[in-house]
């Protein structure tokens, strides 16, 4: 058992090493206007939006749809052919660098431009459990090429905690007259 809390502790240093801030919450402010737009999008109420829901809805004039941002084959590609929940809009529309909501996963960075000219970066950071050492935190989706070394390393030694914790649950399971030879 000791053995597993010395490498609990390495293996808790190596994850903050990688670990990232939770990223904040959008404001309420924010998280309502989001949420006054999909209502109006969600045409009849049905609790989700579709990529034409989105795109402004499939009777438009060309008048509408010049004034709309998006176009369903551009939401299209984005979300593909699901349904869109309330959750998954605030996520898909929320700031860059916010969580939409408590139980978002997922946060899309506000990375600088990669060049004149060129669009943002995009990267995303998700949230990750390490149950082994009971830690929840955020990481880079595509890390940097120094943090996968610190990721393999994380893993190997989750894999020896989770060892060395069922060796010795395994020795204090057994009967104590087993290690008495009777002498």
């Amino acid at each position: 058992d000791h053995v597993a809390a010395m490498l609990t502790w390495v293996c808790l240093h190596e994850i903050d090493q990688i670990r990232q801030a939770t990223p904040r919450l959008i404001d309420q402010g924010q998280r309502k206007g989001l949420e006054s737009l999909f209502h109006a999008m969600d045409f009849g109420g049905k609790g989700y939006c579709t990529a034409e829901d989105i795109a402004g809805g499939r009777d438009q004039g060309i008048q509408a749809k010049l004034k709309n941002i998006v176009d369903a084959d551009t939401v299209q590609a984005v979300c593909g052919d699901r349904r869109v929940s309330l959750e998954e809009f605030l996520e898909l529309m929320c700031e860059d660098g916010f969580r939409a909501h408590e139980g978002a996963k997922q946060v899309v960075l506000a990375d600088p431009p990669r060049g004149k000219g060129s669009p943002r970066g995009g990267s995303k950071l998700r949230q990750q459990t390490r149950e082994v050492v009971g830690v929840t935190m955020w990481i880079r989706q595509d890390p940097p090429a120094w943090e996968v070394p610190k990721r393999q390393m994380i893993d190997a030694l989750e894999v020896e905690i989770r060892r060395w914790r069922h060796m010795a649950m395994l020795e204090a399971a057994r009967p104590s007259d087993i290690l008495d030879d009777g002498m």
